[in-house]
């Protein structure tokens, strides 16, 4: 049953489109990068995915957004559980989404390299930005952090290892945010947050698992996530032992 407690029934890609139709007329999509040179009168809009779970709901919802004529910028994991970026098939599914005109940044967990200084900091993002930049041809410009601690958000310069830091002091006093993680809206209703006229510049942060075809409560999302990788690798397992001409012993 769904608990419209936490507006879950705002999570599908209907909606998602019809919010995104409501105000893209309203902002300028920028990207992070284009923040120090925009001069324009009309609102500017950051709009970010953190992809934690999957690449493959991320793709649906670029191909919304680019449907509209509108451009986002997609945070990556090295250190996700649910997907590999160096698997063919995530691969591909990224090169599509920058192949839409959209930007792909790193999102960074920083505990699991247990950074505890600036320099240590600078020394694993550039390990990792590094490497993005080479798996996908491209120029990495953001990062964002991935489950930020509380001494981790003390790193709020506006860039490390030449990039710019989502979480930056700039970004937490000058520009308004929202926030799907945990699948509701931890702060205000997104489309709410984003026809109001209150304040000029905005953030917005979505994470791609919570937006499905059909409403669903945030546990069921994560687990058809996990449902759906595992029976695909398990097909995939059987489809080698077939071409390898092996046994597949059960």
């Amino acid at each position: 049953m769904i608990d419209n407690k936490y507006n879950i029934s705002d999570f599908t890609d209907k909606n998602y489109k019809n919010i995104l139709q409501k105000i893209k007329n309203r902002y300028n999509f920028i990207f992070y990068n284009d923040i120090k040179s925009y001069t324009a009168d009309k609102e500017y809009l950051l709009w970010r995915h953190d992809v934690d779970f999957s690449v493959h709901r991320a793709y649906e919802l670029a191909k919304i957004e680019n449907e509209l004529g509108i451009k986002s910028t997609y945070f990556l994991q090295f250190s996700s559980e649910m997907y590999n970026l160096y698997e063919l098939e995530i691969r591909e599914l990224v090169f599509k989404i920058i192949g839409l005109g959209h930007e792909i940044a790193l999102h960074f967990y920083p505990i699991l390299h247990n950074i505890k200084t600036k320099k240590e900091l600078k020394e694993y993002l550039l390990f990792e930005k590094n490497t993005l930049e080479r798996l996908f041809d491209i120029k990495v410009n953001v990062f964002s952090f991935h489950n930020p601690t509380v001494e981790i958000m003390k790193f709020d310069n506006f860039k490390y290892a030449g990039m710019i830091n989502t979480y930056a002091k700039h970004f937490q006093k000058n520009v308004a945010y929202c926030s799907d993680s945990n699948g509701y809206w931890r702060h205000e209703r997104l489309e709410e947050f984003l026809l109001k006229g209150d304040v000029a510049n905005r953030q917005v942060l979505t994470h791609p698992v919570w937006w499905q075809k059909e409403a669903m409560n945030p546990y069921d999302r994560v687990k058809r996530c996990i449902n759906g990788r595992a029976k695909k690798r398990i097909e995939m397992y059987k489809t080698n032992m077939k071409k390898l001409k092996r046994k597949n012993v059960k």
